[in-house]
C-alpha cells in the first residue's frame, strides 16, 4: 500500500486475524470505560499477533495507567485521545505516540498548524478527527480544508470514512494514512470485513484486496 491504514476499535479475535491479513498497517483497540468498543488489556494480550502494529486509544488515564496498559495488551504505540499536552507524550514515550487534533476546534488551517508544530517532538504520527473532543462520532471533516496541510509528522485522517468517501478524501487532503472505524462496521466493535476490503481496493485500485 502506498498509504497508512489503521483498522480502530478492534474486539474479535477473528477479526483481528481478518483484517491484518489483509496487509493493514495497524489494528486498534480502544481502552474507554464508556465506548461500546471498550476491550480489556488481557483480552487483547490473548489474541495472537499478526504483522500489524497495535495500537491503544486512550482517553481518561494518568500516564502511569497508559504505561501499564500497553505493557499488559502488548500494545505498540498509544493514541492519546483526550487533548494530553507534551509533557504526558515525554512520559509515555514519544516515540509510541499517536498525538490527536481535532482541526474543527482550531478554527483554521494556520491553527492548526500551529498545534502540530508544538507537538513535533512529542509524537511519531498524528492523527486528525471529526469534532472538537473524544472520537466515534461517524462524521467526516471538510477534506478539501486540509488541502496543502504543513504536517511535521506523518498524519492519518479519521473520522467517518467509509469505501463511499475514502477516495475522495484521499484526493483532497493527501494524509499519509487513513482510521477506520464506524464507516466499515455492521455494528459497534463488530467490523464488516466485506466493506474493509472494499476501503481497500479504493485507496490501491488492486483487485487483489
Amino acid at each position: 500500500m502506498n498509504v497508512l491504514v489503521k483498522v480502530c476499535g478492534m474486539t474479535l479475535p477473528e477479526q483481528v486475524a481478518q483484517i491484518d491479513a489483509l496487509g493493514v498497517d495497524m489494528l486498534g483497540f480502544i481502552f474507554a470505560a464508556k465506548s461500546p468498543r471498550n476491550v480489556a488489556p488481557e483480552h487483547v494480550a490473548a489474541i495472537p499477533r499478526g504483522r500489524a502494529r497495535r495500537v491503544g486509544v486512550f482517553v481518561g488515564q494518568d500516564a502511569a495507567e497508559v504505561r501499564r496498559i500497553m505493557d499488559v495488551a502488548k500494545l505498540d504505540l498509544a493514541q492519546l485521545h483526550a487533548g494530553q499536552d507534551q509533557a504526558f507524550c515525554k512520559e509515555v514515550g514519544p516515540e509510541r505516540v499517536i498525538k490527536v487534533f481535532w482541526p474543527q476546534r482550531l478554527g483554521s488551517i494556520l491553527a492548526l498548524e500551529a498545534e502540530m508544530a508544538a507537538f513535533a517532538k512529542s509524537c511519531t504520527f498524528m492523527l486528525l478527527d471529526a469534532g472538537s473532543s473524544g472520537g466515534g462520532h461517524g462524521v467526516s471533516l471538510d477534506f478539501s480544508s486540509l488541502s496543502g496541510l504543513a504536517a511535521p509528522k506523518p498524519w492519518l485522517l479519521a473520522g467517518g470514512l467509509s469505501p463511499e468517501n475514502i477516495g475522495e478524501a484521499s484526493r483532497l487532503a493527501s494524509p499519509n494514512g487513513f482510521d477506520l472505524n464506524s464507516g466499515v462496521e455492521r455494528s459497534p466493535g463488530i467490523k464488516d470485513i466485506s466493506q474493509v476490503k472494499l476501503a481497500l481496493q479504493r485507496l490501491t485500485h488492486d483487485k487483489s484486496f
